[in-house]
């Protein structure tokens, strides 16, 4: 399911600008819009605090009714594999 997204107009940009939008996108792997985009997005959350950013994913974690045990097995399980995938390639 596409989630609805909203579209801005800037006018009044100095010569160039959009130009160099489209070459810095393009060396990101981007076009210029989603390069500008980002930015955008990039300073709107630099002006929320940690637990504004967080909110969502604490929320998901409580709906997904894993405890913290539950997660901290999950998470020295992967660690547990990893270690005995690196000692495997140190032999």
């Amino acid at each position: 399911m596409k989630s609805a997204t909203e579209t801005i107009e800037i006018t009044g940009l100095p010569p160039g600008t959009k130009k160099a939008l489209e070459e810095i996108g393009r060396s990101k792997g981007q076009t210029g819009e989603e390069f500008a985009r980002t930015l955008i997005e990039a300073e709107l959350l630099s002006l929320k605090t940690f637990d504004e950013i967080l909110a969502p994913v604490r929320q998901s974690f409580r709906e997904s009714g894993m405890t913290e045990d539950k997660l901290d097995a999950l998470v020295e399980e992967a660690r547990e594999k990893v270690r005995q995938e690196r000692s495997k390639e140190n032999v």
